[in-house]
């Protein structure tokens, strides 16, 4: 698969929160939901981050990270300007013919 074809990291990242928006209130704690909800305008992230190597166990396949993308998606720590309180850990396929998503959703 050439480069070019793949999916941008922009259209990942906004793919990532439109699937998050879509499956948040089934998978987090209500609380959770409610914490993202009221504070995400001010402190909301969706990012994409270094792949980590623990995919392959929630998976089942080991991923490569040129065709998938690692996003996180939660609230930014504002003293330190991290993401701190993550939400989900998404795995998005860039490419268009074989699109996917794996979720790691934050779990109390």
């Amino acid at each position: 698969m050439e480069t070019q074809n793949l999916i941008s990291y922009d259209d990942v990242i906004e793919a990532a929160y439109d699937i998050f928006l879509e499956m948040a209130q089934d998978n987090l704690e209500p609380a959770d939901v409610l914490l993202f909800t009221a504070q995400f305008d001010d402190r909301g992230a969706a990012e994409i981050v270094e792949t980590r190597d623990d995919w392959a166990e929630h998976t089942g396949f080991e991923v490569d990270g040129e065709l998938y993308a690692e996003v996180t998606i939660g609230l930014v720590n504002e003293e330190n300007d991290e993401l701190d309180d993550i939400f989900a850990r998404m795995l998005i396929s860039r490419d268009p013919e074989n699109k996917g998503c794996h979720i790691l959703w934050k779990r109390d």
